[in-house]
């Protein structure tokens, strides 16, 4: 009995053995991988703003109210200014896929002639063509109070940028009118525009 069993031990070690060392049938095969990347919100900057041409005599100060429309008018309180020459609004063309994207944007900016710096006091824009005062949205700093638009109800959404320009008493004296005020001369300071993507 005991050498029956023994033998039979034997065979079943010989067989698992015996399969250990056959030969083995091994494929290697690669699997490729493709992504294709875009941006999901994309800006063109299409027309910048322009306050056109403001004449003045002494003891002039005021605001400038450069609508969404493009349309501008002086302020109420204003003195001795009158606007001449073409104005336009800012206009941001959007494209996006499906989704929300939240548009910030700074309060404020500066335009200079490398000696005197006007203040652009309040920056408002809409998606509609709307004058000054009947704007949306007014920007009150990048990332703060952030307005929503959803691109699956308009994926292609043009943003027109109005502005309010303030000059104080006598600050365009001594202005030639040969150099044009703007946000990169002087001490110049741009509005941004920030879109978020969620």
């Amino acid at each position: 009995m005991n050498r029956s069993h023994k033998l039979l031990l034997l065979a079943s070690l010989s067989c698992a053995i015996g399969f250990g060392f056959n030969s083995a049938n091994a494929t290697d095969i690669d699997v490729t991988a493709t992504m294709t990347a875009s941006a999901a919100v994309t800006v063109a900057n299409n027309a910048n703003l322009d306050f056109g041409g403001i004449d003045f005599i002494t003891a002039h100060s005021g605001t400038v109210e450069l609508g969404p429309d493009g349309n501008a008018a002086l302020g109420g309180a204003s003195a001795n200014l009158t606007l001449t020459g073409a104005t336009a609004a800012g206009q941001l063309a959007v494209t996006s896929v499906t989704g929300t994207i939240e548009v910030s944007c700074d309060a404020t900016a500066v335009i200079g002639d490398g000696t005197r710096n006007l203040t652009i006091t309040e920056v408002v824009w809409d998606t509609t063509t709307a004058n000054y005062g009947a704007a949306t949205n007014t920007c009150a700093g990048l990332g703060t109070s952030p307005v929503s638009i959803d691109t699956a109800v308009s994926n292609s959404p043009t943003i027109f940028v109005g502005a309010e320009l303030t000059i104080t008493s006598n600050q365009l004296n001594g202005s030639s009118g040969s150099t044009a005020f703007n946000t990169s001369t002087g001490g110049g300071n741009p509005v941004t525009f920030r879109f978020v993507y969620q």
